[in-house]
C-alpha cells in the first residue's frame, strides 16, 4: 500500500509539472501552458538565440504578442508545446580548419498547439514559432528574427 501512494503521489506531482498556468499580458487574464518540458534537453543551446535561460516565457511571450498584434481584442487561453524544438546550426571552419569550426547561426522552431478567445468564438491553431539567429560569430553583427507560422486552425 505504501508504494501505491507514493507512486500516486509522484504522478500527481509530475503532472503539476507538466500543466501550469501563467498570467497573460492582458491584465486579469491567465493563460494555461504545458508541454515546454520536452525542450528541456536543449536548453542550452536555446540560450544562443541570445535570450536568456527560459524559454518558456520568452516563446509564450512573443506568441501571445504576434496574436494581439494580428488580432486586436483576443485572448490566449492555453498554449501546448507539442513535441521537441527544430534545432538547426550553421558553422564556418575555424582558421582553414575543416575539422574544426565556429557556429555562425542558429534556427530553433516550437511547435505549438494554440488555444484563443476572439470575440467570444474559441479557435485553436497550429504555430510554428521560430527563431533564427546570425553572425553568432560577430556579437556586433548578431541578428535575430521571429517568425510566427500559423499552419492550421479550428473553429471549436
Amino acid at each position: 500500500m505504501p508504494r501505491i501512494l507514493t507512486i500516486l503521489v509522484f504522478s500527481l506531482f509530475g503532472c503539476a509539472a507538466m500543466a501550469d498556468s501563467i498570467n497573460s499580458i492582458n491584465e486579469g487574464n491567465t493563460i494555461d501552458v504545458s508541454g515546454f518540458d520536452c525542450a528541456e534537453k536543449s536548453a542550452h543551446m536555446i540560450e544562443w538565440l541570445g535570450r536568456g535561460k527560459d524559454y518558456r516565457s520568452f516563446v509564450i511571450a512573443d506568441v501571445e504578442k504576434s496574436l494581439y498584434e494580428q488580432q486586436p481584442g483576443s485572448q490566449l487561453l492555453k498554449i501546448e508545446c507539442t513535441g521537441e524544438p527544430e534545432l538547426l546550426t550553421g558553422a564556418l571552419p575555424q582558421n582553414g580548419d575543416e575539422t574544426k569550426a565556429i557556429l555562425t547561426r542558429f534556427s530553433a522552431t516550437f511547435p505549438l498547439k494554440v488555444t484563443v478567445n476572439l470575440s467570444g468564438a474559441v479557435w485553436v491553431l497550429t504555430i510554428d514559432q521560430n527563431y533564427y539567429a546570425e553572425n553568432l560569430n560577430t556579437p556586433s553583427e548578431r541578428k535575430l528574427t521571429q517568425n510566427f507560422t500559423v499552419k492550421g486552425s479550428a473553429k471549436q
